[in-house]
C-alpha cells in the first residue's frame, strides 16, 4: 500500500541530498525520481556548499551523510538547528552504531538510515519522517555482533588482514580519488599509497579491479 504524503503539503516534497559519493547520490535521486510524490531540489558532496545554499530553508527534507568533507553531518546538523530551519532531516550512514544515532537525533535529525537497508525503502521513510515519526534501525537484532561503528571496524579489519590505514584508501578509491590525490590527503608519498593499493588488492584478491573494490566497500559498509 502506498503511502499518502502529509496532509500540510499540497505540493511535491521537496528533498535535498547531500552526499559526498557520486553514485550513492545517483541511486537516491533515480529512486526518488520515480516516485510522482518527490522533487530534488539539488545535490551536493560537501557540507559546506550544503550549508551555503540559498534555497536550503525552502526544501521539505535533507538526506543527510555524516561522512563528508568541509563540514561532516554532525556538524550540518549544528549549524542547522542553530538557523532554526523547519525542514526534516533524514541522515543516511554506513555506520550501524546506536551511539551515533542517538547522538544525530539528539542533534536534530528525524531519522537514522542505513545505506546497507533496502534503498527502495527510503520514500516510505521520508514520509514517516514528515508525518513526525523518528526512523532509526533495529539495533537490538546485532547488538552483540556491532556494539558501535568502531567494534564493527575492528572485526570488518581482523577478518580480512586490513590496516586501519587500507581502510581509508580503499574508502578514498572509492571516492575516485587518484593516487596522488590520496596521498596529499593522508599526507603520505605517492609511492606508500601505491603500495597500500597493491596490498588491498591482493588481499581482497580482486586484482586491481576498482569496480569489485567498490561493490566490496559498499557490501562491508565502508561507503
Amino acid at each position: 500500500m502506498t503511502q499518502e504524503a502529509p496532509a500540510f503539503l499540497d505540493s511535491k516534497v521537496r528533498v535535498v541530498i547531500a552526499d559526498d559519493h557520486p553514485l550513492i547520490i545517483h541511486g537516491i535521486t533515480e529512486i526518488l525520481e520515480k516516485d510522482s510524490r518527490f522533487e530534488i531540489m539539488e545535490t551536493f558532496n560537501d557540507g559546506l556548499s550544503l550549508l551555503q545554499y540559498n534555497s536550503l530553508a525552502d526544501a521539505d527534507v535533507l538526506l543527510l551523510d555524516l561522512n563528508m568533507p568541509g563540514k561532516d553531518g554532525l556538524q550540518v546538523l549544528e549549524k542547522i538547528g542553530a538557523m532554526n530551519l523547519k525542514l526534516k532531516i533524514l541522515v543516511l550512514t554506513s555506520y550501524f552504531s546506536q551511539q551515533l544515532s542517538e547522538k544525530c537525533i539528539a542533534a536534530g535529525a528525524s531519522g537514522y538510515f542505513l545505506k546497507s537497508e533496502n534503498l527502495d525503502k527510503l520514500g516510505f521513510n521520508i514520509i514517516d519522517v514528515l508525518n513526525g515519526q523518528t526512523i532509526y534501525p533495529n539495533f537490538s537484532e546485532n547488538s552483540d555482533e556491532y556494539t558501535n561503528e568502531f567494534t564493527y571496524l575492528d572485526v570488518f579489519l581482523k577478518k580480512y588482514n586490513l590496516t586501519k590505514r587500507e581502510a581509508e584508501v580503499i574508502q578514498m578509491v572509492c571516492k575516485g580519488y587518484n593516487s596522488n590525490e590520496i596521498a596529499e590527503k593522508l599526507f603520505l608519498s605517492s609511492f606508500t599509497v601505491q603500495t597500500h593499493r597493491r596490498n588491498i588488492f591482493r588481499k581482497l584478491n580482486i586484482d586491481g579491479n576498482t569496480i569489485a573494490l567498490y561493490k566490496f566497500a559498499s557490501e562491508h559498509g565502508l561507503l
